[in-house]
Order: C-alpha cells, then structure tokens, then sequence
C-alpha cells in the first residue's frame, strides 16, 4: 500500500498544477503513516490521527522515536526516509525552501537512527535479501545533508548552508573510511543520538587525494561557494583546490568540470581576495577547456551534449552545446575585466595617465 501510494503522488507531481501538487502532498503523507503505523504505539497513533485530519497537505509530522526504528529493518526505514525526502523535494519545487528544510531534517533523524544502531552494535530486525546494505544508509545522511544544504542556499540561508555542507563532507570521509574496514564496531566518541554531532571537529578537513570520491568533489565545491558567500575567503579557496585537484584526478585536466571550479576560484580570487594575476590563470585556463568542450562536442557528439567517458560518467553531467557557449561568454568576460585592473595597476605604478 505505501508503495502504491507513493507512486500514486509521483505521478500527480508529474502533472503539474497546485491541486496536484496538493493531492502529491496527502498521498506522500499517507504512504507515510502507512509505513509508521505498526511501529507507534496507542498514544503516537492517536496524537498522529488528529495530526493528519487537520494537516493533510502539510510537511510530515508523524511523530517517530529511537524505539520506533529499532523495531524496523532497515528496508521499512529506508522507504520512510524516501517518502520524507520525496516530500522535501516537493516543497522546494514550491520555492517552500524552510518547510523543505525542515521535512529532509526529519528523513535525516531517521537516517541517523538507523545507521547508529547498526554502528553501535544494537540489535535490529532479521536482515531481509532486500535491505538497504551499510553503504547505502550510511550515503542517504549525506545526501540528505547536502539537500538541506542546497535548500538553505535557495533560501540565501549561507552560514547554515555551510554547517551542513560541511556536515555532509565529514560524514561522507567518516564513511567511506568505514566501509574500507566494514566491522561494525564502535567509533569512539559516536553516540546513537545524531551522526553529525559526533564528526563536526573543529579544523579543516584535509584532502586524501587516493580515496577522493566525485562526491566528495562536488560537496567541496558548493561548500566553497558557500563559505564566499559569508566572507571565509581563505576557507574557500582551500576547498575549491581540494575540489579542483579531485576532478583533474578523475576526468583529467580538460573535464568541463575542472573548468567549472576554476570560474569559481577566478571569481573569489579576482574578487574579494584581490590576487587578480592567479584569477586571470584561473579565467583563463577554463576559456581553453570550455572551447575544447565545445569543440569536442561538435566533432564527436553531433551537437547533443558532451561528457566524458570512464569514472566521470554517472556523476557530471552532459553539458549542451548552447549551455558551453555560455560558458565561453562569461570567461571571456571575466578576462577582460581582469585584464582591464591589471592594466589599471601597470599604468599607476609607472605613473601614466590615459
């Protein structure tokens, strides 16, 4: 049934309009409750059953409890986290950036209950053939963290865009390092209450570039972006080489992605760090790599889209044709702003005037 009802909402999230988007809304939330039910005890069912008779096109708000998930395996909470996050992403397609904000934190509560059980050695459910495994709940924090991340950017919200970015990083260099010892045991200082706590250190993060994932890339990248945003210029800019360094290493120095990180160093470089000689490197060096993307594109591809082969497909996505050319236009204009200051500073050392 809560399967059913799920896609019975996607397909009114397919067809557009407030009353469908409405209609989305109430079958997301029903598949949730659902899915809960069983779990909840006499109380929460009763809090729960008024709950949904006043709030029915309303943000989840199905009460859930450490009790709860221990009862589940892990499939039945990796459906809820689903409908949450279905829900979150339909509120910010409304532009209803705080209340998506507010329903991905609940799907991460629940990812974070069900990811520390199973590091601290509790007991959970029979695993079933159709369990999420380790890897998979442990990615779905992360991904919940840079959604949460992304709505507060939407939301212009940058100081806690940054905290949860940078959430997301750590979380995902924590776990990636567990699954390289995948023994389930205890992390010292990890308690069952919420991941992130536990592996906000104060510090920066640093780069081990052998085990660096695209994932890791990309939260780089919009961290820095962030962090300009709030005036931590020097922060910044050491993630966006960190990024930078990554996607030489996977898509190779010519990937429109390098170039991508490279616009963005260029601007914080030429902005308010002032280094206008290494931003017009950085301007530069992503004008060649948009202009071969372009002229990739049009000899191999036909005018579609471009992308890289090997391990870069799967994670960056093709660029159009009109989409590189755009590309092309803003870092042509950036030199030349650049290259005008540059021009500026000569001529006052040397005393001329135009």
């Amino acid at each position: 049934m809560g399967k059913t009802l799920n896609g019975l909402a996607a397909l009114e999230v397919m067809s557009g309009g407030i009353v469908q988007w409405e209609k989305a809304m109430a079958l997301f939330r029903e598949a949730e409750r659902h899915y809960l039910y069983e779990y909840q005890s006499k109380d929460q069912q009763s809090h729960d059953d008024e709950a949904d008779n006043v709030l029915a096109t309303s943000p989840s708000k199905y009460s859930i409890t450490k009790e709860n998930v221990e009862q589940m395996t892990p499939h039945r909470a990796q459906l809820i986290i689903n409908v949450r996050s279905n829900m979150g992403e339909l509120l910010r397609q409304r532009g209803r950036y705080d209340e998506a904000v507010g329903t991905f934190r609940l799907a991460l509560d629940l990812a974070q209950l069900d990811v520390a059980r199973k590091v601290n050695n509790k007991s959970e459910p029979t695993v079933l053939t159709n369990d999420p495994g380790p890897d998979e709940r442990r990615n779905a924090i992360v991904e919940l963290l840079v959604q949460i991340a992304d709505n507060l950017v939407s939301a212009e919200n940058y100081d806690e865009a940054a905290i949860s970015y940078e959430q997301a990083l750590r979380s995902h260099i924590m776990f990636r390092r567990l699954a390289r010892d995948d023994d389930n045991q205890t992390i010292p200082g990890l308690q069952t209450t919420t991941l992130p706590s536990a592996i906000m250190a104060s510090g920066s993060i640093p780069l081990d570039v052998k085990t660096a994932t695209t994932m890791e890339a990309a939260i780089r990248n919009n961290l820095a972006r962030t962090l300009a945003q709030i005036g931590q210029d020097k922060l910044a800019l050491e993630h966006y080489e960190a990024a930078l360094t990554i996607k030489r290493q996977v898509g190779g120095d010519e990937h429109i992605e390098v170039g991508h990180t490279l616009m963005g160093m260029g601007a914080l470089l030429g902005g308010p760090m002032r280094d206008f000689s290494r931003a017009l490197n950085c301007f530069k060096e992503a004008l060649y790599i948009y202009r071969f993307s372009l002229e990739t594109l049009s000899g191999v591809h036909g005018g579609d889209t471009f992308n890289y082969g090997g391990a870069a497909v799967g994670f960056y996505d093709g660029e159009s044709a009109e989409e590189i050319s755009e590309y092309v236009s803003n870092a042509t204009k950036n030199i030349g702003l650049i290259e005008a200051v540059l021009l500026g500073e000569r001529d006052g050392k040397s005393g001329r005037t135009p």
